[in-house]
């Protein structure tokens, strides 16, 4: 039975009546599962509700009719409506509805955009994971390319379908990017189009495989260093953190993680309650990138800030991995979380840095460990790195402070 959400029974008889309300306490059910206020919920059943109205009004009788290709043109006519208002939350409401109904098994999933672009682009998405093996950070950064790519191109005839191109297309846009990115950045874009445009191809979109003709920049091996910071700058991130606030322990913990182990962003948004052990002081890390699983020891400093979180800052969840979210939902964090974490603290620690995102710890942790003399099999191994190539190029960054160092010239006599 689930608390009252409206003062005045009349007003939830109302909510019920509605052609939404039949599964009006399975939403409830789940929005309380997931941690939302009483105001928030009683916000987005309100506009449940008025979505019910709108459909009624078109002569939708039942839930199941919004998987029709109909249901699914009112859907998306309704959101974008609000969205052009610049009422983006109202939509909100909706879509958690949608998810409660069908986590339960009570509708299938419904697309949030009538177009035949988002189950392309959904498509790729799962050739990327199934084929490829890609971790979901390495998809996400496809699926941002090639989205732009088909920006770039615009609408189709029917506005719904891949604009048809060429080589010449793809070099435009190459270069149109290009302007403003590294040549190591351009090479990953010409990857990724060239995927891209191997999977339209394989799966009968495009008429002719324009991968073989893509080109990008060559690089060089190690010819350019990683961006670092020096230990005592490292050393302010951490301090920047206050811990009398929940969210300061959370912050904390995560970047005591980043900076013990050097661990990249993922790993630490992945972190599971089972992958500490207490007893044994070891954290198991699951490298999704090298394939590798890591059992490090849980140094005093790493487990009394995670403990701390875990008594303190951590909202109840069902969700296993030890990072949540600060809100409701409660949801894990993802790499985009911890990235702002770090961001967020190099700037309160007013560091000058040449970057702000996660990898600058990794990079400043695997230099810190060369220049305490840590063999670089062993740093490589904890990074997680397949090649020692990858490796060895923090020999290059951990040497370049001697040329700071004034060396005393002996007198000739």
């Amino acid at each position: 039975m689930h608390e009252k959400i409206f003062p005045k029974p009349a007003i939830e008889a109302k909510h019920r009546e509605g052609l939404l309300g039949a599964h009006f306490d399975c939403f409830v059910s789940w929005m309380q599962e997931h941690g939302y206020s009483r105001e928030t919920m009683r916000y987005h059943i309100q506009r449940v509700t008025h979505f019910g109205k709108y459909l009624e009004q078109r002569g939708i009788r039942s839930i199941h009719e919004l998987e029709s290709a109909h249901g699914q043109e009112l859907l998306v006519t309704y959101q974008q409506y609000w969205k052009a208002k610049g009422y983006w939350n109202r939509n909100h409401g909706l879509r958690l509805y949608i998810r409660a109904l069908k986590e339960a098994g009570v509708i299938k999933g419904l697309a949030s955009k009538d177009s035949q672009l988002s189950l392309d682009i959904e498509q790729y998405a799962c050739f990327l994971k199934s084929q490829k093996g890609l971790s979901e950070s390495t998809i996400n950064y496809h699926i941002h390319w090639a989205e732009k790519f088909l920006r770039f191109l615009g609408p189709g005839k029917d506005s719904s379908s891949i604009s048809p191109f060429g080589i010449g297309d793809i070099d435009k846009f190459i270069v149109k990017e290009g302007v403003r990115l590294k040549r190591t950045t351009q090479q990953l874009v010409a990857y990724v189009l060239r995927t891209f445009t191997r999977f339209l191809y394989q799966s009968g979109k495009l008429s002719s495989d324009l991968s073989c003709l893509i080109t990008s920049p060559r690089c060089y091996k190690m010819e350019s260093l990683p961006r670092v910071l020096n230990w005592d700058e490292v050393k302010k991130i951490l301090h920047s953190v206050d811990l009398s606030l929940k969210i300061g322990l959370q912050h904390y913990a995560i970047l005591i993680l980043l900076t013990t182990y050097g661990l990249r962003a993922g790993e630490v948004a992945q972190i599971k309650l089972d992958d500490i052990n207490w007893r044994k002081e070891t954290i198991h890390i699951s490298q999704k990138k090298s394939g590798r699983d890591l059992w490090l020891p849980l140094t005093p400093q790493v487990g009394k800030a995670i403990l701390n979180y875990l008594k303190r800052g951590r909202p109840p969840s069902k969700h296993r991995e030890i990072f949540l979210l600060t809100c409701a939902p409660w949801n894990p964090l993802t790499s985009s979380n911890i990235a702002y974490v770090v961001r967020r603290h190099i700037k309160l620690a007013e560091l000058d840095a040449p970057h702000r995102g996660p990898h600058i710890i990794r990079h400043s942790f695997a230099t810190h460990l060369i220049r305490e003399g840590v063999p670089l099999k062993e740093i490589g191994d904890m990074l997680g790195h397949r090649s020692p190539e990858s490796t060895h190029i923090y020999t290059k960054t951990a040497t370049e402070n001697l040329r700071e160092v004034a060396l005393e010239v002996p007198e000739v006599e």
